[in-house]
């Protein structure tokens, strides 16, 4: 069986036994095979065979026995110090321990059995179960031992593997008994009620078993109990809001998730519920909802109460407007008025002269066509109507305003005009430029207490991708006019806050601040921008810029 055949002889002494014969031949022979069959069976079972005399200290291994202890597949004689040293550190005391408790004369064991584990020459670790018998004498010394190893490292991965599994197993029951987890038949008969029910409803799995879920919790569904049933059955879950109470009456909303459980056949046998109190967060959503609205629907009215606010200042920036134009018509009318009436007095003491009664007709004519020019001119101004974008000449525009200037700015002040030639129509609503221009014009005018000029100027400019606007501003082309005066001018300060709505520099009750607030958002309504450059001593350049008319963007 080891290799070598051992009886009461010498070390690796070999019995040749009597003068071989036929019959013997056969005998070896067939013990031979017997012995190959062995050995075949030990290496598939992971299986070494060994034998220890006890008195001598000599252990014979199988061949097989070596393999499981990592050496060579060769039968081999070893010393008991061999097989300690294999011996894992962590185990090594307890089993020579064992050992040597088992084959001492006063322990009288006869069947030895132990687990250990060794470390293999190339340091893997392998689990050995050892089982022997032990043969002793009539005082009870232990003479031999003839046993087995089988290599059960595998078997102890499996069982280190189920033992894991178990313990994941049983947390994980502990883990779903601690949730609210509920499980009901079809019908909606209770089978489980797991402890987090017990906690959150009052009711013991004992009194839960056997009732009626949706009867026992009163449960109050978001939509009729036939479709959330349709939709588990037909989606194999379903995921809502749930009003159910508890015990004591009290009603919760839970995040509650359904899911249907079938057998084999496809068959559904159950259902899986499990339950989330969200009673606090739905309340604090619904409270937060209904100050979302109250708040949407204050910032609605100071919306509006600004936008009256506006309303009201941009109409009193159009009377302060008017009044400065109606100052300045009422003198320029008070002069066409005493033209007429120097011309009536003339005609009437030159009756007699035909010649030169027509000729004071004709000035009469033409100062009545120019003070109706005038008349019409503020009446234009003054007129409300809504945006309305229509293409407008520059020059056309800029010479008009020049001519209604220069009545109403005082003399002091004086307006020029400087339009590049051929400049096509830009667009925008004429009424609001008009008075846009006009309220720039009197800022203008007002920033230069010693009087000065006022240029209106107007050129084409085209904005390239990439370029860098002053404002923001879409590529393309523009036609920009320039309000530009030789007043005081504005520092870094008041130039970063000088188009906020009611921002003004003015004394109290002399200006509302929403004339160059309401300018920009005109430029910018209309498809354009607004920008201003300005420092102190140098004066102010407000620019305006607006589209071209559309036949003119198109390059017709």
């Amino acid at each position: 069986m080891f290799g070598t055949r051992t009886g009461r002889m010498g070390e690796g002494q070999l019995d040749t036994g009597p003068a071989v014969t036929p019959a013997a031949d056969s005998a070896e022979a067939a013990l031979a095979l017997s012995e190959a069959r062995l050995r075949r069976v030990q290496r598939i079972g992971l299986v070494g065979g060994f034998e220890i005399d006890l008195e001598s200290g000599i252990n014979h291994r199988s061949g097989e026995y070596m393999a499981l202890q990592g050496g060579d597949a060769e039968a081999a004689i070893e010393s008991h110090e061999d097989w300690v040293r294999r011996l894992h550190p962590d185990d090594r005391e307890a089993a020579e321990r064992r050992f040597l408790e088992a084959v001492s004369p006063t322990s009288g064991i006869t069947d030895y059995a132990q687990e250990y584990r060794i470390v293999t020459p190339d340091g893997e670790i392998r689990w050995i179960s050892a089982r022997a018998e032990i043969e002793r004498a009539a005082d009870g010394r232990a003479l031999r031992m003839v046993g087995a190893h089988v290599d059960i490292t595998m078997l102890k991965a499996t069982e280190a593997a189920l033992e894991r599994s178990r313990a994941e197993l049983s947390d994980l029951l502990a883990t779903l008994d601690l949730a609210t987890v509920m499980a009901r038949d079809i019908d909606g008969t209770i089978q489980f009620w797991s402890r987090g029910c017990e906690r959150l409803f009052g009711w013991t799995a004992d009194e839960a078993r056997g009732r009626m879920a949706r009867e026992l919790l009163g449960t109050v569904f978001p939509v009729p109990f036939g479709e959330v049933e349709a939709t588990l059955l037909r989606e194999g879950e379903w995921i809502g809001d749930l009003i159910n109470h508890r015990r004591d009456g009290t009603p919760m909303v839970l995040a509650t998730r359904k899911v249907l459980r079938r057998d084999a056949a496809g068959a559904p046998v159950a259902v899986m519920e499990s339950f989330d109190d969200v009673t606090a967060l739905r309340q604090a959503q619904a409270a937060l909802e209904a100050l979302n609205h109250g708040l949407e629907r204050r910032i609605a009215e100071e919306v509006a109460r600004r936008e009256a606010a506006q309303a009201r200042g941009a109409h009193a920036d159009r009377m302060q407007a008017l009044g400065e134009l109606a100052g300045g018509m009422a003198h320029d009318m008070r002069n066409i008025l005493q033209v007429v009436g120097s011309a009536a007095s003339m005609i009437a003491e030159e009756v007699d002269d035909p010649s030169r009664v027509l000729a004071m007709v004709d000035a009469l004519r033409a100062t009545v066509e120019r003070g109706d020019a005038v008349a019409s001119r503020l009446l234009a101004f003054a007129r409300r109507a809504e945006l309305s974008a229509g293409p407008v000449a520059p020059a056309a525009l800029l010479g008009e305003l020049r001519d209604l200037l220069d009545r109403t700015l005082g003399r002091a002040c004086t307006c020029e005009v400087a339009v590049a030639p051929g400049l096509p129509p830009l667009l925008a609503d004429r009424r609001q430029l008009e008075a846009a221009l006009v309220n720039l014009a009197v800022n203008a005018r007002d920033a230069m207490p010693d009087g000065g000029a006022i240029l209106l100027a107007a050129e084409a400019e085209t904005i390239a991708a990439g370029d860098a606007p002053p404002c923001e501003l879409a590529p393309g082309r523009y036609i920009r006019l320039d309000v530009i005066d030789q007043g005081q001018g504005m520092d870094a300060a008041t130039l970063a806050r000088v188009t906020e709505p009611f921002f003004t520099t003015k004394p109290p009750g002399e200006g509302t601040g929403l004339g160059l607030s309401m300018a920009k958002g005109f430029a910018e309504q209309s498809g354009g921008g607004l920008a201003i450059r300005s420092a102190p001593g140098q004066g102010t350049t407000v620019s305006l810029w607006f589209p071209l008319a559309a036949e003119d963007a198109a390059g017709h």
